[in-house]
């Protein structure tokens, strides 16, 4: 799923109706074309994470609200202790469900898991219950098996684990938005801050920063510290950009529509 996609869901949550107008609104703000805005809806629609009550007016189902729950929970996986555990899914898919399969995958990665070989993903996190509603929800339940397992032999060390995830390109995508939060988001925040601090200005940039989260969210797979790299900067990176996006509650006022969208 697309981080403007969860971005959504997650506007969904906080209001359960809105129109695609509004949603249009707000989102040319952010510089995307009107059109690809109802694409999305379109597609969100398609596959289940929203409904539309009435031509145009969207709100989200349990899909969608299970989907949300998770990656809002993710980022704080760097504060759990490791309890030594792997989690393994491995699953054979029949060639004529190759939709399936690979939408199957892209969940996986997504939730933090890593191809350990073909088929067989593992985690050091045990998202059992994520990956059990969507294989249910999918039919999928005779192609997968889902174990908990100590490795025995040719355990899973730091080197190994940067072949099994791609951590370099995470670190690199955690250093990009490092360098774009100090040298563009701050200095945009406080010039707004010192202006007129108008309520849909504001709340655009808590979007912005919010899709930068998300985005953060649905590549790191949130390994324990001893797996990572000693110069692994992902956890103080997520961490200031949640400050952040927390403190707009106090930046727009309680009486903007916008307002509704935080608390």
């Amino acid at each position: 799923m697309l981080s403007i996609e969860k971005q959504i869901l997650f506007l969904l949550s906080k209001k359960r109706c809105m129109h695609a107008n509004e949603l249009v609104q707000i989102y040319t703000k952010r510089g995307y074309k009107e059109q690809s805005i109802r694409n999305v809806l379109s597609r969100m629609k398609k596959e289940k994470y929203i409904h539309a009550e009435q031509r145009s007016l969207y709100s989200i189902v349990d899909k969608g609200e299970q989907f949300l729950s998770f990656v809002n929970r993710k980022p704080w996986q760097y504060d759990v202790d490791w309890n030594r555990k792997w989690y393994f899914v491995h699953f054979e898919v029949p060639e004529p469900e190759r939709a399936k399969r690979d939408q199957f995958r892209l969940q996986l990665l997504q939730l933090g898991y890593g191809q350990m070989y073909k088929g067989v993903y593992v985690s050091p996190w045990d998202y059992s219950k994520q990956l059990l509603s969507w294989i249910h929800a999918a039919s999928m339940d005779e192609y997968v098996t889902i174990s908990e397992a100590s490795i025995l032999f040719r355990d899973i060390t730091p080197e190994r684990a940067a072949d099994i995830w791609p951590l370099a390109g995470i670190h690199r995508l955690h250093q990009e938005k490092w360098k774009w939060y100090q040298e563009e988001f701050v200095p945009a925040l406080n010039q707004e801050i010192r202006g007129k601090m108008d309520p849909l200005e504001l709340f655009v940039l808590y979007l912005h920063i919010g899709e930068v989260i998300s985005e953060i969210s649905l590549r790191d797979p949130m390994l324990p510290v001893s797996l990572l790299p000693y110069d692994w900067i992902g956890q103080r990176v997520i961490s200031e950009l949640y400050r952040s996006f927390q403190s707009f509650a106090t930046l727009i006022p309680s009486s903007s529509n916008y307002y509704q969208f935080l608390v």
